[in-house]
């Protein structure tokens, strides 16, 4: 191994180092103040498909041509936590009212209805530190009329805990309470398991800014394979377009609008028209065009 030795670049060098490689810059002071608001190394992530080895640039590429893919994935992660937060909020509420009619307002602290294998002591241990930590009106109101604090009711519970503490208590419980809360999805409780995971962790990538349009999933959600519906997407869990599906699953059993789909597809479909190679790697199956995937049966 050997050490870190590049030094920092001023912008000129940046802008003058892209056009040693190829990229073809029609004004270097816009291209200047587009790296004033973009860091250099962020923006080198979206020139790799425009790039030959060696880090040349194929011919003729055009820096506002990679300015305009960094900004249609700039959009594609505002409309995805636009459609996200209606479903969290659906799958949160669902969730409390499922739980907490069938066992109780303080069901995530029994033990009996969660998996041998869950950590429940170290989950509820570190929700606890997030109920601690939280400033909302209601929890001063609780402390000062009710003893147990931090142990607070799952419908108050659900408003401070993170999405991914959700996912993880979902994760966590057995297969009959995961079938109530599952039920009105038509899937299998196991398939709705990694649907939250997905749906948190993508939530994620877009709320720290992550590249979207040609990102590998890390976490992949699981496909209905039985389901003729489904098989007939030809979806590669691996990408963002199975994601698509999901959560357009979710919003048409669920009620919930369908413009922002309407939308991030939009989205989706400007990305693939500036290279032919960028559906695929969104996961467009090459067969279909793009747009919503079904009308789902009841």
């Amino acid at each position: 191994m050997e050490p870190y030795i590049k030094p920092p670049l001023l912008y000129t060098d940046q802008v003058a180092l892209f056009k040693k490689r190829g990229l073809a810059i029609a004004s270097d002071e816009e291209a200047v103040k587009f790296l004033q608001h973009v860091n250099y190394y962020r923006f080198s992530a979206y020139c790799l498909p425009f790039k030959r080895h060696g880090d040349v640039f194929f011919a003729d590429t055009a820096f506002e041509k990679i300015v305009d893919l960094y900004f249609l994935d700039q959009e594609l992660r505002n409309a995805m936590l636009a459609l996200i937060s209606p479903i969290e909020i659906y799958l949160r509420t669902r969730l409390v009212y499922e739980l907490s009619h069938g066992w109780g307002a303080f069901a995530h602290y029994d033990k009996i209805l969660f998996r041998r294998n869950f950590k429940h002591p170290e989950w509820i241990s570190a929700l606890e530190e997030e109920i601690g930590r939280a400033k909302e009106t209601f929890i001063d109101h609780y402390k000062s009329k009710y003893s147990g604090f931090p142990r607070l009711p799952l419908w108050m519970t659900c408003e401070i805990m993170s999405f991914g503490s959700l996912s993880l208590l979902y994760a966590g419980l057995l297969p009959d309470p995961q079938r109530t809360i599952c039920s009105v999805f038509n899937v299998h409780h196991e398939v709705l398991k990694t649907w939250l995971h997905v749906i948190a962790y993508v939530r994620n990538v877009c709320a720290h800014h992550g590249r979207l349009w040609n990102r590998e999933l890390a976490i992949r959600p699981e496909i209905p394979r039985k389901d003729s519906d489904w098989v007939s997407l030809n979806l590669d869990n691996r990408f963002l377009f199975a994601v698509m599906a999901v959560l357009e699953w979710i919003c048409r059993k669920s009620a919930l609008p369908l413009t922002p789909l309407v939308n991030i597809h939009d989205i989706m479909r400007r990305i693939s028209t500036i290279d032919p190679r960028f559906a695929r790697m969104m996961g467009i199956p090459t067969e279909r065009k793009m747009g919503m995937c079904w009308g789902v049966k009841e």
